[in-house]
């Protein structure tokens, strides 16, 4: 749901957009009367943008918020294309930490945390995303830090935002505006830059689970005029909120440092060179699983380990797993961004350098049982180097141009020491599975769009890219008895899958608005969007490790923004059809042959999804405003054959929930010098499949199922949050409560079978609740 809008006695609210599909005539009838009627209703809009601002602050109207998506700053009210934002401060207010919380001001977005990559997170929006979490996979969903593309998999995507200047969620295949290439959208993190006058800001939460958060941040002057620097800080634990049954441990535990420097340089009044650097350390848990083995699970028919059945407990208490095998997680993340931008002329040229380099180490229990059956120990490093380049040209009043290119290339190793019941299969007792896995993957990129104003009321758009990517990847395993190792020094390497390949593809983008007055915007587009091909690193073959094949969407989209009564009601309403091409779907399976567990990529044919997206901003009166997001998404499969048989009918697209409603009431009022705020949200999510693979119970007629265990119901969550703001001198002063998941809901939000072998989950977070002092400066 988008964040609340303020009045207009805050600095920054938060504006949105929408699209509709070109397919429906009924919406361009209503559109046309829209234009025809907004002159009369929106009470003598002003013609210049900054007496509008200054009239609807005089009168409490909604604010304007500057937004940067298409790389120049606009209204985003003026903006046609799909992207919500929130700043800074509004994630602060509603305690938003990390990119999950998004979910709660963003329309038709999904984002499952995943308990067995670091950091890592299913992100979907409008139902497009990647459900695997291994690292071959390419994410659908690209995450964007300042201008350099974080992480080449859903590892990491989890990542926490506190310190940011404002959150741009683009929906739909992006592009032609950034590097980076995504199939179903960016998540785009703009952080504050160093300033040239001395301010900072700290603060200190402490919550249930003996949660403790610490964070600051302090930026001045080094040489005025000239250097400026910033550095931020954020140390975060808790005790977690799982208990193992199986020692009585805590589990679930959090402990996160991030300490990110900047400087910025500004040798004239032309250019402008930051120099950023992250360091992330994470020593968190990890890997907090439950059974979820039913009667068609060996674990479930006493076969696997013991003559003992161990089925899942359909009332076990969510808040308590039960593990044997010790787990732990190592990560450090060290990121060095160089961004340097020159203005020359009518031109702004930008060049964005990023480095990255992540290592981790980390044991895991994947059957969520107290007994022995499969643990892994697993090192992982990956590096990544990426350069963009990019100008954007205003050639005149009507004509401007942004063009750019982007080549990005990523190596990892991804190594496991693995201890399963091989007996089971044959092998002499005690014995351990190696696993090595590498991919070099090379992207290039080259993109170009033009916005020509036909009219001052009538704008065309007309974009391209090129990408071409190519992957070079190889799988060893084996078995020995001498306690596993890893490659190249541990013996057992005798089954070698390797290949290479590449891809390329041109993904047009064509758009037009038309704007008659600044009350109104009404846009259409078409675009196409493309992700290359792979290869399958959890296959254990030459014919399971791929390659599989690209994906390819065509994506159309109608929509208007709208503003009412003076700037106090904003209506938007969006549309879409997606069309997807040979869609990538990752299938967890048994080897009818060696009895072994592989993972399969296939290519299903044709995947629609269509859906509507409106969204609502009013001030109700002085001080009191609300803002609510509906979202509506229908997705189906068009054709799909699975291993000879037609399963179009018989499953549905993962992550598609049909239906998502969300709505804030926020109040704010001074009493004497003290500034009172609150607000209250609540998000209602529609039941959707979280899984899809093949059945093993013996029915029909379908060989690929919805497993019925990996159905999500609908569910609701309750956040709220009241803070006081004052000064002490010159220092701001505020004091805040929150909660969050307040009706402390609990369910599995992931289902995870091991071909028959057996079933894991993770379940929500249930609720949590704190206070936060802050001071700022």
């Amino acid at each position: 749901m988008p964040p609340v809008t303020a009045p207009v006695k805050h600095e920054e609210a938060v504006e949105r957009q929408a699209n509709m599909t070109i397919r429906y005539p009924s919406v361009l009838g209503f559109v046309s009367m829209l234009a025809l009627a907004q002159p009369a209703l929106a009470q003598d809009m002003s013609n210049s943008a900054d007496e509008e601002e200054a009239s609807s602050t005089e009168q409490g109207g909604l604010v304007t918020i500057v937004v940067t998506a298409r790389r120049t700053e606009e209204n985003l009210q003026d903006v046609p294309i799909a992207v919500t934002v929130v700043s800074g401060e509004e994630l602060e207010k509603r305690q938003i930490l990390d990119v999950k919380g998004l979910e709660m001001i963003t329309p038709n977005l999904v984002i499952n945390p995943n308990a067995v990559a670091a950091g890592g997170a299913n992100v979907f929006i409008r139902g497009i995303g990647t459900p695997d979490f291994d690292r071959t996979f390419s994410p659908a969903v690209a995450l964007v830090v300042d201008g350099v593309i974080f992480g080449s998999s859903i590892s990491g995507q989890l990542l926490n935002v506190v310190d940011v200047e404002r959150v741009e969620v683009l929906r739909g295949p992006q592009g032609t505006l950034f590097g980076a290439n995504a199939i179903g959208g960016v998540i785009n993190i703009t952080r504050p830059k160093p300033e040239d006058e001395f301010a900072g800001e700290a603060q200190i939460a402490v919550g249930n689970f003996d949660e403790f958060n610490v964070r600051g941040a302090v930026t001045g002057p080094i040489v005025p005029g000239k250097i400026d620097a910033r550095i931020s800080v954020n140390s975060l634990t808790n005790d977690g909120q799982f208990i193992n049954e199986f020692n009585g441990e805590n589990r679930g535990f959090v402990d996160l440092l991030v300490v990110s420097p900047s400087l910025r340089f500004t040798p004239s009044d032309d250019v402008e060179i930051l120099l950023q650097y992250d360091y992330l350390r994470n020593e968190g848990d990890w890997g907090v699983l439950f059974n979820r083995s039913g009667p068609n699970e060996l674990m479930c028919l006493g076969i696997l380990i013991t003559d003992i059945p161990r089925c899942a407990d359909p009332n076990q208490d969510l808040s308590r797993n039960n593990q044997d095998t010790p787990t732990f997680l190592r990560t450090t993340t060290h990121s060095v961004n160089l961004t340097t931008n020159i203005t020359a002329n009518d031109v702004d040229i930008t060049s964005i350098t990023g480095f990255n380099l992540f290592e981790e180490e980390k044991q895991t229990d994947f059957d969520g049982v107290p007994f022995p059956t499969f643990a892994s120990i697993q090192p992982v490093t990956e590096r990544q180097f990426m350069q963009e380049f990019r100008a954007n040209w205003t050639a005149s009043n009507r004509l401007t141009i942004l063009g750019g290119l982007f080549g990005q290339f990523v190596d990892y190793q991804d190594s496991a020491n693995s201890l399963f019941v091989f007996e089971l299969l044959g092998f002499p007792p005690d014995t351990v599975e190696v696993v090595d896995k590498q991919q070099t993957t090379y992207s290039f990129g080259a993109y170009l769009t033009g916005d020509y104003r036909l009219t001052d009321e009538l704008r065309l758009s007309l974009g391209g890219r090129y990408t071409y990517e190519f992957k070079d990847f190889i799988y060893r395993n084996g078995f020995n008895q001498v306690g596993g190792g890893f490659f190249p020094d541990a013996p057992g390497f005798n089954n070698v899958a390797a290949d290479t390949q590449g891809w390329s593809q041109f993904t047009p983008r064509i758009a037009v608005d038309y704007q008659p007055n600044e009350a109104l915007l009404v846009y259409a587009s078409w675009a196409q969007g493309f992700r290359s091909g792979g290869f399958n690193g959890r296959g254990n073959s030459t014919e399971t490790i791929g390659p599989y094949d690209p994906e390819l969407v065509n994506n159309y989209e109608l929509g208007f923004k709208s503003e009412w009564l003076d700037r106090r009601l904003r209506f938007n309403l969006a549309g879409f059809l997606t069309d997807y091409t040979d869609k990538q779907e990752e299938v967890i399976r048994r080897n009818p042959e060696t009895g072994a567990t592989i993972t399969t990529v296939t290519n299903a044919s044709a995947v629609r999804y269509w859906g509507l997206e409106a969204e609502l901003m009013a001030v109700l009166a002085e001080g009191l405003s609300f803002s609510g997001v509906g979202s509506y998404l229908n997705a189906s499969y068009r054709d799909f054959i699975f291993n000879g048989f037609d399963v179009t009918d018989f499953v549905e697209p993962r992550n598609a929930p049909e239906w998502q409603l969300s709505g804030t009431i926020q109040y704010e009022t001074q009493i004497g010098d003290v500034g009172i705020d609150a607000l209250v949200t609540y998000r209602w999510t529609d039941s959707y499949f979280f899984h899809l693979g093949p059945r093993f119970d013996g029915g029909g007629p379908s060989p690929l199922i919805n497993e019925p265990r990996g159905f999500i119901e609908d569910y609701g969550l309750l956040d709220a949050q009241i803070g006081a703001t004052f000064f002490l001198g010159d220092t701001e002063v505020r004091a805040s409560a929150y909660g969050r998941n307040l009706t402390d809901e609990r369910f599995f939000q992931t289902f995870a079978p091991v071909a028959n072998l057996w079933a894991n989950g993770t379940p929500n977070l249930g609720r949590t609740y704190g206070v936060r002092l802050g001071f700022s400066f």
